[in-house]
């Protein structure tokens, strides 16, 4: 992907020299300047990945999807970062989502790429040796000039495009034990219908292709337990102009998604994508980290306001008023809150679930 801002080209060469450190230490000051770029992400991500930082990248990277989950670069280096956390399932699943979300993309050759390298692994031994020892770079686009030999990339390319479907069923198969979870079946459309109705005011407007696009996203995640994702897709259904059977049934299935721990969740959104529409976010869940402020007990619960991203004094994302079910001792300390988004009136409260200080 091209890069305009003058910056970002500066850490990409440093990056595509070697010096991921020094990317890290370049980038990392700057993230109020680049919230919302993906590119700043990916690079950023990549930087820590390269230098072992890998639950820096996996935080990141996975920011960088929130910015703009049609980010290739960010997505094939979140599935390269989970081969170095040694979880080969989910890179697996990462290198899926790419080839069926990115099928008009040339870069879907490094996910192809990786999934053949997987298809060649026969026994654990031979996957703990790979997974020591893989080179990262042959699963990522090249950052730097371009090396020759292009006739023969060529020749990989066909030959991977050839091999790539027909293994992939059965690399994720042999990496991934996915036990059916009961109820997406009701999700499914019959062919042959108009999936969306016409008419009417709708928070969430979709043609059919965007609709079975979100259809697929949320039984794909909720086959894989990602309940906080798939509550997100699921979401979009029961707000959009779909067909009222299949909002009714994307309803029904938001009501067997469960709830997240502190230590789980997987995934999480930030409170600029949360302010923007908190409706999409129903319900979903967030981990963030802040400072409390105007705290108010009462005889079974407690509301205060958090000051999201100021934990360190420092960066003020926005204030949000939090509701605690239950009692609890509020030290004058940053915080690290675990809640449910629940939207009001245009807006939105969290219910919190979990309180981490952070000392």
């Amino acid at each position: 992907m091209k890069i305009y801002n003058k910056e970002l080209r500066r850490a990409r060469r440093w990056l595509a020299a070697g010096r991921s450190l020094k990317v890290i230490h370049f980038l990392e000051p700057k993230v109020p300047l680049f919230l919302e770029d993906a590119q700043y992400y990916a690079l950023l991500g990549r930087a820590c990945m390269e230098s072992k930082l890998l639950t820096d990248a996996d935080t990141y990277l996975n920011r960088g999807l929130q910015a703009d989950p049609e980010n290739l670069d960010v997505y094939l280096t979140l599935a390269v970062n989970h081969l170095k956390r040694k979880d080969p399932a989910a890179a697996v699943r990462s290198w899926l989502e790419i080839i069926d979300d990115f099928s008009d993309n040339k870069d879907i050759r490094f996910a192809r790429r990786g999934l053949n390298a997987l298809k060649k692994i026969s026994d654990q031994q031979q996957q703990d040796r790979f997974l020591e020892k893989f080179d990262s770079r042959k699963f990522l686009p090249h950052i730097g000039s371009k090396w020759p030999g292009r006739m023969l990339l060529i020749l990989l390319i066909v030959l991977i495009g050839l091999t790539g479907f027909y293994f992939k069923d059965a690399v994720f198969d042999k990496f991934v034990v996915v036990d059916y979870r009961p109820g997406a079946e009701q999700l499914i459309p019959d062919t042959g219908r108009s999936l969306t109705d016409t008419g009417g005011d709708v928070l969430y407007s979709m043609n059919d292709s965007e609709l079975t696009k979100t259809l697929k996203k949320a039984l794909r995640y909720y086959q894989a337990y990602e309940d906080n994702k798939a509550r997100y897709e699921l979401n979009k259904i029961k707000y959009s102009n779909a067909a009222e059977d299949i909002r009714q049934k994307a309803i029904g299935l938001l009501e067997a998604l469960g709830e997240p721990s502190i230590e789980n969740i997987e995934t999480d959104y930030s409170y600029a994508d949360v302010a923007s529409a908190p409706w999409l976010y129903e319900d979903c869940w967030v981990l963030w980290k802040g400072m409390t402020a105007n705290v108010i007990f009462t005889d079974d619960n407690i509301k205060f306001d958090f000051l999201v991203g100021f934990e360190e004094g420092k960066i003020l994302e926005g204030k949000v008023p939090v509701e605690l079910p239950f009692l609890a001792v509020m030290e004058p300390l940053p915080l690290e809150l675990l809640a449910r988004i629940e939207p009001r009136n245009g807006t939105f409260v969290l219910v919190g679930k979990t309180l981490h200080f952070l000392r």
